[in-house]
């Protein structure tokens, strides 16, 4: 991130130059000057998701493989979601904000997905989750899916909240065959690399060991109660200060020229 200059308007433009893998993104963001909020800047951090997965979309275009999501194609929602906490507060204030009887129809099944899981043991192995390995994720993560729970903002087997949706919805694109997400493997199922993951760049925001190896998330299917009883406590500060730290964030885990050829693609 590059230079910022200060309108009389109470906002802050800031030049936003990243490279990533072969592209470069390079752009101008708007952000308020004074004090803000994370949760205030997730339409621009939505926007750079947006960015990296249309670029690595293209890319993977140009390799002859196609994405094979479209609407309708509900599987991946009956998945265990892992979002960052402030995602989670955001889809606390998106349910509170919806007209009735929306609201309370989405609330509902939240309460029922709930209820699935508390039935089936699953709610405790959910609420212990800081103490999971990356095993025992995938193994929780199979399991989940195996319930057949969906995401409560799962109608007509389309996202109701898709200009919302947490960026790791955003993030999750398959170019093998849609069929093969209804009984996924590691072996059937092909994602679109991405270069970088922008929903850990949010997880790991304002950490208190930012040298973790596991950062801090909410699963979806939790989130507005995790949010209610979790208020944000962070102090607010300066709009381009919290635009520069999610960059930070997320440039820390571009590899360098010497790591690259080391790391095989899709990993």
């Amino acid at each position: 991130m590059s230079s910022e200059a200060q309108n009389t308007s109470g906002t802050a433009t800031v030049d936003v130059e990243l490279t990533i893998g072969n592209r470069r993104l390079n752009t101008k963001v708007t952000v308020p000057a004074g004090p803000t909020q994370l949760i205030d800047l997730l339409p621009i951090v939505d926007r750079v998701a947006d960015a990296i997965v249309d670029s690595a979309v293209d890319e993977a275009t140009q390799q002859g493989r196609t994405v094979s999501c479209k609407k309708g194609c509900g599987a991946c929602c009956r998945q265990l979601v892992p979002i960052s906490e402030v995602e989670a507060r955001k889809i606390h204030d998106l349910v509170a904000g919806f007209d009735e009887p929306r609201k309370s129809h989405v609330l509902a099944r939240f309460a029922e997905a709930r209820k699935r899981l508390e039935e089936s043991g699953m709610l405790d192995k959910l609420l212990a989750r800081s103490e999971w390995d990356e095993d025992v994720f995938l193994e929780v993560g199979t399991a989940y899916f195996h319930q057949g729970i969906p995401c409560p903002f799962l109608e007509d087997e389309s996202c109701s909240i898709h200009l919302d949706r947490p960026v790791t919805c955003r993030e999750y694109l398959v170019t093998s065959p849609a069929a093969n997400c209804d009984c996924p493997r590691k072996d059937n199922i092909e994602l679109v690399p991405l270069p970088v993951k922008v929903w850990t760049a949010l997880a790991r925001f304002d950490e208190g060991d930012p040298n973790s190896k596991y950062c801090r998330w909410v699963p979806l299917v939790l989130a507005p109660e995790w949010a209610a009883e979790h208020p944000n406590t962070l102090p607010s500060r300066p709009g381009p200060e919290l635009l520069r730290e999610f960059f930070e964030q997320l440039a820390g885990q571009i590899p360098t020229p010497a790591t690259a050829e080391a790391i095989e693609p899709g990993n």
